[in-house]
C-alpha cells in the first residue's frame, strides 16, 4: 500500500479501497493523524453507509467549530445504492470538508460478494470523477511477509521462512487474516522459539481457497483420503452439499485446474509466469491469468503442475463438467454428496500416471 496522507487530504473526499481491511485501518489512523484528528474530536463525526449520502455531505459541508477541517467518516460504503452515489453532489463540498469514505469487508455468499466487487468499483469511479483520492489497500509482492515479521517482532518473536510461505498460502495471500492469526501464534509458541512451519499447521485457520489447494494437491499426490476430507470440510453438511457445489466447490476447483494448466505450459516452456514470453502467454486464459495472480497462488500452482500433465488436467476438467451436468439431472446421478465424492475419486485415478517436469 502506498499512502502519503498528506497528499490525500488535499482533496476533500477520500476513499479508503482495497482488499485489505488491516491496511485500511493502518490508511484510517494515518489520515486521521494528518488531519489532526482525534477519535473524541468535535469535528469528527460517523455514518454508516445506509445513511443517504446527502447527510454525509450536509455534515461535511458544515463550518468547523474547533478545527481547521470538518472530519466526515462513512463506513461501510457499499451498503450505499451506486445511484444515490452518482447523484450527489460530492464537488459541491467546500475547502474545510474532509468526507473519508471507507469500502469496509461485507459478509455474503460468493454471488453478493461478486456484486460487491462491482459496486466498489462504482463507488471508485464515482470518487475519481469527484477528484477526489483513492487510497488502494491491497500488499504488494513481499509485503505480507515483512507485516507479519514486523507484528511478530513486537512479540520478541521470530519466524521460519517457509513458516511464512505456509501461512501465506493458508491464508489466501490476505495480509489482514495473516495479522489476525499472529497473536494465537505467539501465545502458541513456546517462550525464547521461534514459529516453525508446524507451528502454523497447527494453529492457523485455513481459508476456503487453501481447501481448494490442498483438495487438488491431494488428489495429484494420490492421497484420496486427505482429498476426501478437504471436500467434506468445504462441503459442510451433506444436506447442502449442492448448494456447495454450484456455489463454490464446483467454480474453485474449476479454477484451480485452469491455474494448473497454465502452470504446465509454463513448465514445459521451461519458464515463470510472470516472465514468460509472448507466445507463452497468448496460452493463458484471460480469466484467471496465472500471470497476474499472487505469487503464492503462481508458485503454489507451479509446484502442483510439475507431478501431472496438460492430458490429466484436461480429464480432470471435464470430470467436472460431468458432475456439474449431474447435479443438474442432466446426466444419471444419486444425491450431490455422492457425485462430489465420485468425482474426486475419478480425478485420483486420472491423476495416477505421474509426469515428471523437464
Amino acid at each position: 500500500m502506498k499512502l502519503d496522507p498528506a497528499k490525500a487530504i488535499e482533496k476533500p473526499v477520500v476513499m479508503l479501497t482495497g482488499d485489505e481491511g488491516a491496511l485500511r485501518r493502518v490508511a484510517l489512523d494515518r489520515i486521521l493523524e494528518a488531519a489532526e484528528v482525534t477519535p473524541d474530536d468535535f469535528d469528527l463525526q460517523t455514518f454508516d453507509g445506509d445513511v443517504h449520502p446527502n447527510e454525509w455531505l450536509a455534515a461535511a459541508g458544515t463550518s468547523p467549530f474547533l478545527a481547521a477541517r470538518r472530519v466526515v467518516i462513512v463506513r461501510h460504503l457499499l451498503r450505499c445504492d451506486l445511484d444515490y452515489g452518482k447523484a450527489a453532489n460530492f464537488k459541491g463540498l467546500p475547502p474545510s470538508a474532509l468526507l473519508i469514505l471507507i469500502a469496509d469487508d461485507e459478509s455474503g455468499d460468493e454471488d453478493r460478494q461478486r456484486r460487491l466487487k462491482t459496486w466498489r468499483t462504482g463507488w471508485e469511479k464515482i470518487v475519481k470523477d469527484a477528484t477526489g483520492s483513492l487510497v488502494i489497500c491491497n500488499v504488494q509482492a513481499g509485503e505480507l511477509k515483512d507485516l507479519v515479521r514486523a507484528e511478530l517482532g513486537g512479540f520478541d518473536k521470530k519466524i521460519s521462512e517457509r513458516a511464512l510461505d505456509v501461512l501465506s498460502e493458508m491464508c489466501a495471500g490476505s495480509a489482514s487474516r495473516a495479522l489476525e492469526e499472529v497473536p494465537k501464534l505467539a501465545a502458541y509458541v513456546e517462550p525464547e522459539k521461534n514459529v516453525q512451519e508446524s507451528d502454523v499447521r497447527e494453529v492457523v485457520m485455513p481459508s476456503r481457497e487453501w481447501n481448494v489447494f490442498k483438495l487438488v494437491d491431494s488428489v495429484i499426490e494420490g492421497d484420496v483420503g486427505e482429498a476426501l476430507r478437504q471436500l467434506r470440510i468445504l462441503v459442510g453438511t451433506p444436506q447442502k452439499a449442492e448448494n456447495a457445489a454450484f456455489r463454490n466447490i464446483l467454480p474453485q476447483l474449476s479454477r484451480s485446474l485452469r491455474l494448473l494448466w497454465q502452470a504446465r505450459v509454463c513448465i514445459d516452456a521451461g519458464v515463470q509466469p510472470g516472465s514468460a514470453s509472448s507466445d507463452v502467454r497468448e496460452a493463458f486464459l484471460s480469466k484467471p491469468n496465472l500471470a497476474t495472480e499472487q505469487e503464492f497462488v503462481r508458485n503454489k500452482a507451479m509446484r502442483s503442475a510439475r507431478r501431472t500433465s496438460l492430458t490429466q488436467i484436461s480429464e480432470m476438467l471435464q470430470l467436472l463438467a460431468d458432475a456439474d451436468c449431474a447435479i443438474k439431472g442432466m446426466l444419471p446421478s444419486f444425491s450431490a454428496m455422492e457425485t462430489l465424492e465420485q468425482t474426486v475419486l475419478k480425478m485420483a485415478d486420472v491423476a495416477k500416471p505421474k509426469v515428471l517436469a523437464r
